[in-house]
């Protein structure tokens, strides 16, 4: 059955409303978790090439490597485009927010090599909704290691990739239950205008299926593009 205009407009309400729920939920949980030291003083400044003041997040100067044991958390959200791809019948857009929360596992590791860095390990909840082909929820949650490169600069680019579960109403033709795996790859970068909070910026893709739990299971497949901060501690 076609949905009528004001059908439409009822799920584009719908749609726009559980977003708003997902982004004002993971923004309470980014306040919330922020540390009373980070509203208590302001961080040190030190400049790229300037080991002369030293930084708690830093091994000498920003972009040099993180310190082990460093935390981080943040938020991203974005938008992009379906994938009609690894089976999927329909490209499914999707809409979603993340928070994030990160430690890191190595000090400076491949050092004096092209890829040296940090490695951590982070956990994720996130939520939104599809757009295309109509509308639907999503959350779930993801954990994984995400590897920092060394630039020298303010400029920190990273890699990563998680896996986790998570529930949705997307249905039929791609998939076959409410419960979902989640795969999820992805690079970005990280912009520090200071020592310890950064921009984040990332490309992600991300697959849902449910390991043939119960069928269709062809999967669903989207491209994200995210912004968001991200405090380091």
């Amino acid at each position: 059955m076609v949905p009528t205009i004001p059908d439409r407009v009822e799920i584009m309400k719908t749609c726009d409303h559980r977003f708003q729920f997902f982004w004002t939920l993971i923004l309470v949980i980014f306040s919330t978790s922020l540390p009373s030291s980070a509203m208590a003083k302001s961080p040190q400044k030190s400049e790229p090439g300037n080991p002369t003041q030293q930084s708690s997040v830093w091994k000498t100067d920003v972009g040099s490597g993180f310190r082990k044991n460093i935390k981080n958390i943040g938020f991203t959200a974005g938008t992009g485009f379906g994938l009609e791809i690894l089976g999927s019948q329909k490209a499914h857009q999707l809409a979603l927010a993340y928070g994030h929360m990160g430690w890191m596992a190595t000090d400076v590791i491949y050092k004096n090599q092209w890829c040296e860095g940090n490695l951590e390990l982070w956990g994720e909840i996130f939520g939104g909704t599809q757009q295309h082909p109509e509308s639907a929820g999503v959350f779930g949650l993801t954990i994984g290691p995400r590897y920092h490169f060394i630039t020298h600069s303010r400029w920190v680019p990273f890699i990563d990739a998680g896996a986790g579960v998570s529930g949705t109403d997307i249905g039929e033709p791609d998939l076959g239950s409410g419960f979902q795996f989640n795969v999820q790859l992805g690079g970005g970068t990280h912009y520090f205008f200071k020592d310890n909070l950064a921009l984040t910026l990332q490309i992600r893709g991300i697959h849902l299926s449910n390991g043939y739990i119960k069928r269709p299971n062809h999967g669903a497949n989207a491209l994200l593009f995210l912004i968001g901060a991200t405090y380091f501690f």
